[in-house]
């Protein structure tokens, strides 16, 4: 059992290591559901998290960040005038049925990795900040069971933890698949990609029954129906976007370092544009790399 899970660590570190490779290789299809370019509306730039440990962690790096890292980020954000959203609220705001705050910005933190419940959601609760934390069913499975050997370097969020964050105003629970995080093998189809030379019939049958899976245990756990989709390795297909919006689903995340416009379209919310936050850079860097700028004065 401890060389399972030894193994799994090195294995949840290539898996960050080839979501970064996938997505500047794999290009992107067209989806129906992207905004028509000069529709008014509102720019939401949205920051990708995944682990959140100390700043003495030999694993900090592209998809390891330190926890004094995210708390400079949130000061960052609170100092210059940005204003945290929830998903609810850019559903809202795309059905017409309220505003958003003046500089609005969606955090999210993907993998639903156990350090974002020791590590990112005090700081969330310290700030008064909402987020959105992705989780992978077969993960939260695994670490669910009573002999499963834990470490805040690897583990992921059990249900009874999901189920807690769930209750807090600062958690919102989205979806990253059941099993579908995946990229080791020539057999995988490296999350949501289509396999070569698969049917559309049967590829809409595997993301369908997966995409069930991960939405009814988030729902059994919490009591609430996930309503946001943050694809693994930000690999998408046409058909999976008509998947999940048949399924309910008001947001999907990609991979794309892109600045979304939301609009009052509901379709607006599809495949937003996220930027990755790495280690190594201050605050004041990265968050210029998405050109984002404090308030005068700040």
């Amino acid at each position: 059992m401890k060389k399972f899970w030894q193994k799994s660590r090195g294995y949840a570190a290539l898996l960050s290591l080839l979501c970064f490779l996938f997505a500047l290789a794999w290009p992107e299809p067209e989806s129906p559901f992207l905004p028509a370019s000069g529709q008014e509306g509102v720019d939401v730039p949205v920051v990708m998290y995944h682990h959140v440990l100390e700043e003495d962690s030999s694993l900090l790096g592209d998809y390891v960040i330190s926890r004094q890292e995210l708390e400079s980020d949130l000061q960052w954000l609170q100092k210059a005038g940005y204003t945290p959203v929830s998903p609810s609220q850019l559903i809202a705001y795309a059905a017409g049925e309220g505003d958003l705050p003046q500089r609005p910005i969606l955090l999210t933190f993907d993998d639903g990795y156990e350090s974002f419940f020791a590590n990112a959601y005090p700081l969330l609760q310290k700030y008064q900040m909402p987020a959105v934390v992705s989780v992978i069913g077969r993960y939260s499975n695994l670490y669910s069971q009573p002999d499963a050997v834990r470490h805040l370097n690897y583990s992921h969020l059990d249900w009874e933890q999901v189920k807690a964050l769930s209750r807090s105003p600062y958690v919102s629970i989205g979806s990253h698949s059941y099993d579908m995080h995946d990229a080791s093998g020539q057999e995988s189809r490296s999350g949501a990609k289509r396999l070569s030379g698969e049917t559309d019939e049967h590829y809409a049958q595997v993301f369908t029954a997966d995409t069930q899976k991960i939405h009814e245990a988030i729902t059994d756990v919490t009591g609430k129906e996930p309503t946001l989709y943050a694809y693994p390795f930000g690999f998408y297909t046409a058909q999976s976007e008509e998947i999940l919006k048949n399924l309910g689903y008001q947001i999907t995340l990609s991979c794309e370092s892109r600045v979304s416009r939301i609009t009052r379209d509901p379709a607006s919310l599809f495949l937003l544009g996220r930027f990755n936050r790495p280690h190594g850079l201050s605050s004041q860097d990265f968050f210029a790399r998405m050109r984002l700028e404090a308030t005068e004065g700040a």
